[in-house]
């Protein structure tokens, strides 16, 4: 693990940090905390039919069948949500959107220009997330080593392969050190290689540092690589455990 230039933990570097499940480091606020309501009542208020919550430092995977995992995941953040129904370390994004999008890393983000190379999209990420300039490209060196992607720092993102373009976006997405990793399809339409990165990139944080919620369509690939699962249907989640 590395320090980055004001001094915080940057934690993907460290080789040792995945070895074994983050669960033993409990928080007394969940990572993720979502309640689905109803108007079912005879007086037409609201209702809460279900919450579910994932608990600090998981990898945790939400699947679904029908495909809606990813919009699930896209909604947790969307301004229609009302008040109350998700908080995020204890923080609704509803009502302090600021604090909330300190904690979450969202994969893939703004997409830049495909003529930006790989080097100055990481860093402009960092930027963006209010990171000074120096400590925006001393972690952009760092990301480069630890998703190796080194060899392409200076391709353009506009060429780069489905793989490589999800380690940028995955690399994007953890500048600012979040708590939280929001991660819509990161291992769709990725080589073998690029998914072994990106598996112990998820696997570190989330023995290291926070709580991993990604996509896919796959509870293969669910149960091989995440420590809780997440069941969506029709968009909404009906079912959370661990694996």
């Amino acid at each position: 693990m590395h320090l980055g230039a004001d001094g915080r933990w940057f934690p993907v570097l460290d080789p040792h940090s995945g070895s074994g499940s983050g669960q033993g480091d409990r928080e007394p606020v969940a990572a993720l905390e979502v309640r689905h309501w109803a108007h079912d009542g005879a007086d037409g208020l609201p209702s809460e039919r279900h919450t579910f919550r994932i608990p600090h430092r998981v990898c945790a995977a939400a699947v679904s069948e029908d495909g809606s995992a990813s919009a699930f995941l896209s909604g947790l953040l969307g301004r229609d949500r009302p008040r109350g129904c998700v908080r995020i370390y204890g923080v609704d994004p509803a009502e302090d959107p600021k604090a909330s999008a300190r904690l979450v890393g969202v994969a893939p983000g703004t997409e830049p220009p495909p003529e930006t190379s790989v080097h100055d999209a990481l860093a402009q990420a960092g930027v963006a997330h209010g990171l000074d300039e120096e400590t925006a490209y001393d972690r952009t060196a760092q990301l480069l080593d630890a998703l190796e992607l080194r060899p392409v720092e200076h391709a353009t993102t506009g060429t780069l392969p489905p793989g490589q373009g999800s380690l940028v976006a995955l690399g994007a997405s953890l500048l600012h050190l979040p708590r939280l990793l929001l991660l819509r399809d990161p291992f769709d339409g990725v080589d073998e290689t690029s998914e072994v990165i990106i598996s112990r990139t998820l696997k570190r944080f989330s023995a290291s540092t926070g709580t991993v919620l990604f996509s896919t369509a796959s509870p293969e690939l669910a149960h091989r690589i995440a420590d809780h699962v997440v069941t969506v249907r029709d968009g909404r989640a009906v079912a959370s455990h661990p694996v």
